[in-house]
């Protein structure tokens, strides 16, 4: 179990160089952005991101159990407790452009985000409507 998680971390964090090798323009980061820097686990154990400085690098179980779903990217926190995510990088080609703005609540070192607020596709066609309404993730944050 050791070595699984050492390796997930260390991809995590290539992940994490290789998002910020590419010379995109650093988003600005406010005092509430700064609250998500760090490392987070989702609840269920099927999923782990890592985000510093107005960006995020994912990794989580596809359907089949496999580690195989990665997303990366820049990260706004919205003035009326939304994030929102613009995926960069992602294991799903047609996610690469898309934009996900969550609802989220912090309680401690946790946090619940409520996915689909709304959904903007890599051709900017909104697609909140074709979403799950109650797609719920709680994080807590790794120490």
């Amino acid at each position: 179990m050791r070595t699984k998680s050492f390796l997930l971390t260390a991809m995590l964090l290539f992940l994490f160089a290789a998002a910020n090798a590419q010379g995109h323009t650093k988003p600005p980061v406010n005092k509430a952005a700064s609250f998500f820097n760090g490392a987070w686990q989702g609840s269920e154990n099927k999923g782990f991101i890592v985000i510093h400085e107005g960006y995020f690098n994912a990794v989580g179980q596809d359907s089949t159990g496999k580690w195989a779903e990665v997303h990366a990217g820049t990260f706004t926190v919205n003035n009326d407790n939304t994030v929102t995510f613009k995926v960069l990088y992602s294991s799903y080609p047609d996610h690469i452009g898309s934009l996900n703005t969550a609802e989220y609540s912090i309680n401690g070192e946790t946090v619940k985000m409520r996915h689909f607020k709304k959904l903007v596709n890599a051709e900017g066609k909104d697609i909140t409507d074709q979403m799950p309404k109650d797609a719920y993730e709680t994080l807590t944050r790794m120490k």
